[in-house]
C-alpha cells in the first residue's frame, strides 16, 4: 500500500528534511499510555489505531494496568527500545523516573514522542498535549463563576483533590487553578488530597472533606477518576445545588453527572488526537521531520448548556470524531 507523508511544514513550524512517500507497512509505532484499563487512555488508542490504519503500518498498544505502576512503565518502555521499532509514543506516569528511558530511547535513534504528561528531559522529538496550567486556570474561572450563579457572590470555602503525585500534567493543573482561584480573593481553599488514583479513593477523600467542611462550596478534581469519586460523593450527599464541582475529562461517568447537573463543568482534552497526530509525527520524525518541541491540542469546557452541541461530540465521543487539518491550538 502506498501512502504519502504531507507535512504542512510552515504552518505548524517544522522543518521538512525531505519529502517521503512510500510503503509503511514495515513501520512499527509502540504507543505507551499510563494506564490500559482506562477510558482516557482508551480514547488514545482509538486516535492510534485510526492513524495506523490511515497510514498503512503497525502499533503496539502498551501499558500498565494502574498509573500506579510506575516501575512497569519504565520496564515496557525499555523493552520497547531493546525491540527497536520504527518510533515510541508515550505519556509519562512519572516525570522523574521516565526521563533516563526517554533518553535512551533517543540516544538509541528512536523517535520518542510525549503525549498528555511530560518527562523531566528534552531528548525527545516534541510533547503533544494540553496545556494543563490553561486547563487549570479555566476549572478555576468556571468554579467561580458557578459559585457567584448559586449565591450571588464569589465567596466561600473551596477544596482541590490530586490524583496521583508525581506527573507532571496534574501538577500543572493544579498549579493553574490555585493561582488563577487567587483573582478570587473570596474563595480560599481550605483543603487538598492527594490520592492513588482510584475512584473509591477520590469518593472516600470527597465524603471526608464534604463532613469536615458543611459550608464547602466548591471541589476541583483534576482527573476522571477524581471526578467519578467526588461526583458520586455529592450524588449521594444530595448536594449538587449546592457544591460546584468542576473535573478534568470525559468519562461516561462524569458525562452522566453533568446531565444531571452534580459536575458543573468537566475541563476537556483531547486525547484521540493525542493518539492519531502522536503515530503520525513519531513516522514523521523517523523520516526526517523536525517538530517545535510543544504542541498543543487544546482545551474545552464542556457545560450542561453545551454537551450536545455538534463542537462538543467528538470530543465526548472517539465514534464521532470527524478528523480535520491539526496544526495544535492556537
Amino acid at each position: 500500500m502506498k501512502k504519502v507523508l504531507l507535512i504542512a511544514a510552515a504552518t505548524l513550524g517544522c522543518t521538512v528534511i525531505g519529502a517521503q512517500a512510500g510503503d509503511f507497512s514495515k513501520a512499527k509505532i509502540d504507543v505507551i499510555v499510563k494506564a490500559t484499563t482506562s477510558q482516557y487512555w482508551g480514547t488514545v488508542f482509538d486516535g492510534a489505531r485510526q492513524a495506523a490504519k490511515d497510514l498503512g503500518l503497525s502499533i503496539a498498544t502498551l501499558g500498565a494496568p494502574s498509573e500506579l505502576d510506575v516501575a512497569q512503565e519504565v520496564q515496557i518502555l525499555e523493552n520497547a527500545t531493546a525491540a527497536k521499532p520504527t518510533g515510541i509514543v508515550i505519556a509519562a506516569t512519572n516525570a522523574q523516573a521516565l526521563a533516563q528511558p526517554v533518553d535512551a530511547a533517543t540516544k538509541a535513534g528512536i523517535p520518542v514522542v510525549v503525549i498528555d504528561s511530560d518527562a523531566n528531559t528534552k531528548n525527545y522529538v516534541t510533547f503533544l498535549a494540553t496545556n494543563n496550567e490553561t486547563g487549570g486556570q479555566k476549572a478555576a474561572i468556571e468554579m467561580a463563576r458557578c459559585i457567584k450563579a448559586r449565591t450571588g457572590g464569589d465567596t466561600g470555602k473551596v477544596a482541590y483533590l490530586t490524583a496521583l503525585a508525581g506527573a507532571q500534567s496534574l501538577n500543572d493543573r493544579d498549579k493553574g487553578f490555585v493561582e488563577q482561584l487567587k483573582s478570587y480573593p473570596g474563595l480560599s481553599i481550605v483543603e487538598h488530597r492527594v490520592g492513588n488514583n482510584e475512584a473509591s479513593r477520590a469518593l472516600s477523600d470527597s465524603e471526608d472533606l464534604l463532613t469536615a467542611h458543611p459550608d464547602l462550596v466548591g471541589i476541583f478534581a483534576d482527573n476522571e477518576l477524581e471526578g467519578d469519586g467526588a461526583g458520586t460523593a455529592v450524588s449521594e450527599k444530595g448536594l449538587g445545588s449546592k457544591v460546584c464541582l468542576v473535573a478534568f475529562d470525559t468519562s461516561d461517568q462524569e458525562i452522566k453527572f453533568v446531565r444531571s447537573g452534580i459536575i458543573d463543568a468537566l475541563i476537556v482534552q483531547n486525547p484521540y488526537m493525542m493518539g492519531y497526530a502522536g503515530v503520525w509525527y513519531a513516522l514523521a520524525a523517523a523520516h526526517g521531520v523536525v517538530f517545535p518541541k510543544y504542541v498543543d491540542t487544546g482545551v474545552s469546557v464542556v457545560t450542561k448548556d453545551n454537551i450536545d452541541s455538534p463542537q462538543m461530540g467528538g470530543l465526548l465521543d472517539p465514534k464521532k470524531y470527524v478528523l480535520s487539518p491539526f496544526l495544535g491550538a492556537q
